[in-house]
């Protein structure tokens, strides 16, 4: 690939790629959530909420303020002696966005160049500068002539390789999470049900919501008879869409304690219910409070995917608005209705 200096382009490409990720992501408190990956940005201050100037924090914790990576305005006239973000063109004259491989210190890691590949998994491009190969290692964030969703998916996939680097490497300054304060043919368990409970406590009353049941709800609503339950000697899934072969697993928390269970049930329960197929693994949580990064990243590493559902006030009952991108995959191979 051959580095491209006019900043024209440099601007024009990088207001793409940032308009494609905010315009297909999912606008979640102070920044945006790429469903199915887990992967939440943000403008990290630079620009007013819900806009994007000049960079991207992708991979944003804000529990330490720290993030996977940092993407720039590639810096056209200062060549690959700038910013470690670039632009370059390929033989066929499509653009991409690419990365020097260097992670600077966090609270998430310390310092990340030499081993940057070995960590990440990802293989460097050559990149040319004035047709002079470049003595820094470069790899693809985008490629910007793809349509949005693999746009979204090549990004989300360098951000949770740079997160798993980080999460490898070790060495940040933020303290370790606290576990115990985190906190045959097959036969089919009941629909879940919501449900607003009062208990009696001294001094008046405590009411609890089980959230589950309205989540799963509001699935039901949406898909009805192919939104099972398959279940065997007293292990259920949270819920089996079948023309989709998709397992889903409801959470009401991010906590460490709700994703360790969410993945161990994802895992085992296609074996202790009888289902015959290899189905594909989904994840859906609420969309705040943000789940770790590192988190996000190991479980996409895993093949599952990461989808949010967001809940307002109603009248008498919770509001489950689930993700457009969850309902999407859903549809997947789905039976016309």
């Amino acid at each position: 690939m051959q580095l491209v200096s006019n900043q024209s382009q440099c601007d024009a490409a990088f207001r793409h790629w940032a308009d494609t990720l905010t315009n297909n992501a999912k606008r979640v408190d102070e920044g945006w959530h790429i469903e199915g990956s887990g992967v939440y940005f943000t403008n990290y201050g630079h620009g007013q909420p819900g806009e994007i100037t000049n960079q991207i924090m992708l991979g944003y914790d804000p529990d330490t303020g720290s993030s996977a990576v940092k993407i720039v305005t590639p810096k056209g006239l200062r060549g690959d002696k700038g910013p470690t973000t670039v632009l370059a063109v390929d033989d066929d004259g499509r653009s991409h966005l690419l990365r020097e491989g260097r992670l600077q210190p966090n609270k998430i890691s310390g310092f990340i160049k030499d081993h940057f590949e070995e960590l990440t998994g990802l293989r460097p491009i050559r990149l040319t500068v004035d047709g002079v190969d470049s003595e820094r290692r470069y790899y693809v964030v985008a490629s910007l002539s793809s349509d949005p969703k693999t746009i979204l998916a090549q990004t989300s996939t360098f951000a949770n390789a740079c997160m798993q680097a980080r999460s490898h490497a070790g060495g940040g300054t933020s303290p370790a999470p606290d576990p115990v304060n985190d906190r045959k043919r097959p036969t089919y368990g009941a629909d879940e049900k919501g449900s607003i409970v009062i208990y009696d406590i001294t001094g008046g009353s405590k009411e609890v919501v089980r959230l589950q049941g309205y989540v799963y709800e509001e699935i039901k609503k949406i898909f009805g008879a192919d939104l099972t339950k398959p279940g065997e000697s007293g292990y259920f899934v949270d819920g089996m869409i079948e023309p989709a072969n998709l397992l889903i697993e409801i959470k009401t928390g991010t906590s460490a304690q709700c994703i360790y269970e969410a993945v161990g049930q994802l895992f085992l329960y296609p074996r202790l219910t009888g289902i015959k197929t290899r189905p594909a693994q989904a994840l859906v949580i609420p969309e705040s409070p943000i789940l770790n990064p590192k988190m996000s990243a190991a479980i996409t590493n895993l093949g599952i995917l990461i989808f949010t559902y967001s809940v307002k006030p109603g009248k008498n009952k919770p509001d489950i608005v689930l993700s457009k991108a969850f309902v999407e995959r859903c549809l997947q191979n789905h039976s016309a209705r």
